[in-house]
């Protein structure tokens, strides 16, 4: 049932992200451990940094029945990110949107396009339509609290999905 395999998002232990992901890729699991890149003005000059995209998360894909423990008791992972007793697949389509950013597992940022309390539309990608104002560029902890945020949502709509099917 390899076949079966579907992407989701493993919380590692703190700084554990690589070694989590090299350990899954030794093992034969796709995975995807995206990086940023930016500029940040530090001692009187500006200086490029890379860090991870979602601290503390990588995107794994695995059989949700036949893998589970093997993923989860992968060295450097804390655990797999669940909501009640629920682990939740993302989309290719989610993955595949930030694989497109991605040069060398790095995306770079670059300067800013929008001005605070601009309005914005996402026109592409798994939240094409959504429309919000710009408040600030994200730090890590922030981008993954959206990141959980937008998985949890995702949950509450299978979720619900299933109830009107069976209904």
């Amino acid at each position: 049932m390899r076949n079966m395999r579907q992407w989701f998002v493993v919380n590692t232990k703190p700084k554990n992200e690589e070694r989590a992901a090299g350990n899954f890729m030794h093992g034969g699991f796709e995975t995807l451990a995206p990086k940023i890149r930016y500029r940040k003005y530090r001692d009187g000059r500006i200086v490029s940094q890379v860090e991870p995209m979602f601290p503390g998360y990588i995107f794994v894909k695995f059989h949700p029945v036949d893998d589970f423990r093997l993923v989860k008791y992968t060295r450097g992972v804390k655990t797999i990110v669940h909501f009640g007793d629920r682990i939740i697949p993302l989309s290719e389509e989610f993955i595949d949107f930030i694989k497109a950013r991605l040069e060398d597992g790095v995306a770079t940022l670059t300067k800013k396009r929008f001005r605070k309390g601009e309005r914005i539309i996402v026109t592409e990608g798994p939240f094409k339509g959504l429309t919000g104002i710009f408040e600030k560029e994200m730090d890590g902890r922030e981008r993954v609290a959206i990141l959980l945020e937008g998985i949890n949502y995702y949950a509450r709509m299978e979720i619900d999905r299933d109830l009107i099917d069976s209904a």
